[in-house]
């Protein structure tokens, strides 16, 4: 059974809340209303995924894990569904349980009757991602894809860009890799006909990302090169993104082993986050630093990269980042001999993952 399909099974449920409120009597009409919200509970430690992670001395689970968060956080973002629907007379009778249709037919069904198609096509973003955090990502795109069509058919651009980058992050989880290009390139050409920039530079993010993952690493670069960082640091002048593609080409750069070209971009990505004074940036180029020095021998400018950036984790409460430091860590620890060290870095990076699975929302 795939990793992935342990990541969101039994994390999410859906609640539909009846609003308790007085309805407002205008002569012989009445209106009601329901509610759909999304509860969730934090991972249960029994989770045989979890359980795998504790075990594992290994980090590259707990990165697995922590990408599968990101995206839950991504989805839930971009859930732009009415919070309230409105109900006629006649489909919803107040107890969801006696009806004959599900509460997302009802909706679906309102909504069609009522022409609002802008409101079905939020409910079917708002399924889509329902079904995605319970890790049916089938269901999650077939749905999501309904939501693409009709925004697309009633012109509403602007939600379409939404479900293009919804489609190629899910496809992207889901592992159909083509789908994910196609959705990213077509997100990319939807928001350059609108002029917005800032959805072109989440396409270029995301279309990298892709091609970096296929070893696409010149169409990667001259993207990068030519295009995204560009338009992120004249254009749009978002020091963030610039410090993003500074991030990807040293890791383009790196997959292909080509040190001085990662370190050189790291570099940049460092002066940049101080200058901004951007310590998640700071803390992020800090590590790759140390993954490149390690990987050319220079252990104890890895160390000194890894010690701040430890220190920064630390004040700043960067759970994540600390996992990431005591395995790079004790991976230093036993390339240089100090077993002992390496011991001790080991223990609290296990400790580390056991808290973070147990805190983790």
């Amino acid at each position: 059974m795939k990793v992935r399909s342990y990541f969101f099974y039994g994390l999410f449920s859906v609640i539909f809340v009846l609003p308790n409120q007085a309805c407002a009597k205008n002569k012989n009409q009445e209106s009601r209303a329901i509610e759909i919200k999304i509860k969730f509970s934090k991972p249960d430690l029994s989770d045989s995924l979890k359980a795998e992670i504790l075990r594992s001395a290994n980090f590259d689970p707990v990165k697995s894990y922590f990408n599968s968060l990101q995206l839950r956080r991504q989805l839930m973002a971009s859930d732009a569904a009415p919070s309230v629907f409105p109900v006629s007379s006649g489909i919803y009778n107040g107890h969801l349980g006696s009806d004959s249709l599900t509460a997302f037919d009802q909706l679906i069904f309102l909504y069609r009757n009522l022409g609002d198609r802008a409101a079905e096509a939020n409910v079917l973003n708002s399924y889509a991602i329902n079904y995605a955090l319970k890790d049916d990502l089938e269901q999650a795109v077939f749905l999501m894809e309904q939501a693409l069509n009709l925004n697309l058919e009633i012109n509403n651009t602007k939600a379409a860009l939404s479900n293009y980058l919804s489609l190629s992050r899910l496809c992207t989880f889901k592992g159909d890799i083509n789908k994910a290009l196609k959705y990213s390139n077509a997100l990319i050409d939807a928001a350059e006909g609108m002029k917005n920039s800032a959805s072109v530079a989440e396409g270029y993010s995301s279309l990298i990302t892709l091609w970096a993952t296929q070893k696409k690493y010149k169409e990667a670069e001259a993207l990068i090169l030519k295009r995204a960082l560009p338009l992120n640091y004249y254009k749009l002048k978002d020091k963030t993104g610039t410090i993003r593609c500074y991030d990807q080409l040293a890791d383009i750069y790196g997959r292909q082993k080509k040190f001085s070209e990662a370190k050189w971009f790291y570099i940049q990505s460092n002066m940049l986050a101080r200058k901004v004074n951007y310590p998640k940036g700071i803390v992020n180029s800090l590590i790759g630093l140390a993954h490149v020095k390690l990987a050319i021998g220079d252990y104890q400018l890895a160390f000194s990269d890894l010690k701040e950036a430890e220190q920064l984790s630390l004040k700043y409460k960067y759970s994540y980042n600390l996992i990431e430091i005591k395995s790079t860590l004790s991976e230093l620890y036993t390339k240089t001999g100090n077993l002992l060290a390496a011991n001790s870095a080991n223990k609290e990076f296990n400790d580390l993952k056991a808290d973070f699975l147990r805190t983790v929302q």
